[in-house]
């Protein structure tokens, strides 16, 4: 046994020899270039790609396409650019944008940001005018930011509106475009009464004028009636309309009017996505 197998293993060693002479490498395994390792294909609505680390993605990252633990999403590959449609494209966070991630974002074809600028705790979100500072460095043409307002907290609408206004003012005057979208969302957090949530969101409006600041209102349909009890309460509806609808499309061909509005002003049309390292949801408009 022995004495046949040394034919073949002389064949091997010259074949060997004769690789390194040539100056050749094997081939690099699928998924192990570039130190990437990939866990599978992923499906998403912007298209398909590969289950890895957001971290070593070079495109864009979805959740909830792979198994395993929450840096684990699908990389989509193409560039964390906006989708080929001509209008506005921007990102809303809900956490610090750094500066390097910020010229991302701008050079990737995004023109307008909206951080959280007040949280359902109560109080303001410390990190607003980071974002915004950043934003305005590196070119964001739009520099909005929207409040997640408190209507079980023991202080007002207005005292709210007021504490978030005085804050920009004092940190990021400058550089804040001005303008405050009222995010009107999560029934949960709100009183349980439709008639008291009505009288608390029209002072929150008032508000807008009160401290001459303008505002818009983010929300979508379905949301707007658990809080209001009706699709058809119409209060604000002057102000510009940002609503959510995650269906990956640029475009407000799906809008259906609700609260008075007839057409829209901006769409989120995708949420928890990761481009350039930052978690955040893409937003269109035909001109912001």
């Amino acid at each position: 046994m022995i004495q046949a197998t040394l034919p073949v293993l002389a064949a091997l060693l010259l074949s060997i020899s004769n690789l390194k002479a040539k100056n050749q490498t094997l081939p690099e395994a699928p998924g192990l270039q570039a130190g990437k390792i990939a866990l599978g294909s992923c499906t998403t609505p912007s298209g398909t790609g590969t289950c890895e680390e957001t971290s070593k993605c070079t495109g864009t990252t979805y959740s909830g396409y792979c198994p395993g633990s929450s840096d684990i999403q699908c990389c989509v590959e193409g560039g964390p650019g906006p989708d080929p449609v001509s209008g506005d494209y921007g990102v809303d966070v809900s956490s610090s944008v750094s500066s390097s991630s910020a010229s991302c974002l701008s050079d990737s074809g995004n023109n307008f940001i909206i951080p959280r600028g007040f949280c359902s705790t109560g109080s303001v979100d410390p990190s607003v005018c980071t974002t915004i500072i950043n934003a305005y460095k590196a070119g964001f043409k739009t520099r909005d930011t929207y409040m997640f307002p408190c209507p079980t907290c023991s202080s007002s609408a207005s005292s709210q509106m007021g504490t978030l206004v005085d804050y920009l003012n004092s940190h990021c005057k400058s550089e804040w475009s001005g303008r405050v979208w009222l995010d009107i969302e999560g029934s949960q957090y709100w009183t349980g009464s439709s008639s008291n949530n009505r009288a608390w969101y029209e002072d929150l409006v008032d508000s807008c004028d009160k401290y001459g600041v303008d505002c818009g209102v983010y929300s979508s349909a379905s949301q707007w009636s658990a809080i209001f009890g009706s699709s058809s309460y119409s209060y604000g509806s002057y102000l510009p309309l940002w609503y959510a609808h995650y269906d990956n499309k640029a475009s407000f061909s799906d809008f259906s009017s609700f609260g008075g509005w007839r057409s829209p002003h901006a769409k989120q049309y995708a949420g928890d996505v990761t481009v350039c390292s930052t978690g955040v949801d893409k937003n269109y408009a035909e001109k912001f």
